[in-house]
């Protein structure tokens, strides 16, 4: 019977511990770990690693990209505000589902935060990058940066992209040092990120109301946040098209789910379409980031 508790313990544990990043599986984590491989498989930026050793190195790579994105997610769920707004968006999320209180979130973060670290400083790599991600998580959560202003958030969710993405990228090409050109490309995509990332919050309205938190659908009015969105994966499209020399085959790979995110952005105005679209922007992120391998 002891034995059997236990297990039910540990599998309970363990599953609250998949519940704090699993909404962000599919617009993070996923893209995020894509990004890292297929800039490092592409051979347009001067790593060694072969396509096969990418594709080795994937559950690492995804590894590095979830334990960092799981000290992210304690962080940002913790909070008497968080709990509030989860409470209406997202009410099978650990603390409001009373899996964990505030007090307990708080431990786990301190044991979280250096064994993350241990494991990425001596078993997968980029520790840097780690670091930085802590000081990003610091700023967004602890320092108010999700709701001092939407432009300020998109901004950290921008360079946050960008520190991800480098960690990813080191991770799958199985080296410490990435290129001028990985940099610029990964510059790149934090704009992307910067100017389109509000497609998050429209789903979410209700709940940052109640929080009071300022976003662009709120601050905005929802339609010109629409407009803005779209205006931003038009020019993006447009723009890495054009410097990964528009390929007929990255045409449609860019061009067929961007055009899914618009039509849906202006046709379908409620929060579980919303909440789909959030999703089809993914898949147009990931559509970019296919582009150096396309090339």
């Amino acid at each position: 019977m002891h034995k059997a508790a236990r297990v039910d313990s540990l599998l309970s544990f363990l599953y609250t511990l998949w519940l704090f990043p699993c909404n962000d599986v599919p617009t993070m984590i996923i893209p995020v770990t894509l990004l890292g491989s297929l800039t490092a498989a592409s051979g347009q930026f001067g790593t060694s690693a072969s396509i096969s050793e990418v594709l080795l190195r994937s559950p690492q790579t995804f590894s590095w990209v979830w334990l960092n994105v799981l000290l992210f997610s304690i962080s940002n769920q913790r909070s008497k505000e968080s709990i509030l707004e989860d409470s209406i968006n997202k009410p099978w999320r650990p603390l409001p589902a009373k899996r964990l209180d505030m007090g307990q979130a708080r431990q786990l973060l301190l044991i979280t935060i250096p064994l993350v670290f241990t494991i990425c400083s001596f078993c997968l790599g980029a520790a840097q990058e780690t670091a930085f991600c802590l000081v990003l998580t610091w700023m967004y959560n602890d320092l108010g940066g999700a709701d001092e202003h939407f432009a300020l958030r998109n901004i950290i969710n921008g360079a946050a992209y960008f520190v991800y993405g480098s960690g990813a990228l080191k991770v799958a090409a199985g080296s410490e040092k990435v290129g001028s050109g990985a940099s610029l490309w990964l510059a790149m995509v934090a704009c992307i990120i910067a100017t389109t990332m509000q497609v998050q919050d429209l789903k979410d309205q209700e709940g940052d109301k109640a929080r009071l938190r300022s976003t662009a659908p709120l601050d905005l009015g929802d339609g010109i946040c629409r407009c803005s969105i779209v205006a931003g994966i038009t020019f993006w499209s447009a723009l890495c098209l054009s410097y990964w020399s528009w390929s007929p085959i990255g045409l449609l790979l860019v061009l067929s789910p961007g055009s899914i995110v618009v039509r849906r952005l202006l046709k379908f105005r409620d929060a579980a379409a919303d909440a789909l679209s959030y999703r089809w922007w993914s898949i147009w992120i990931i559509s970019i980031f296919c582009l150096p391998v396309i090339a």
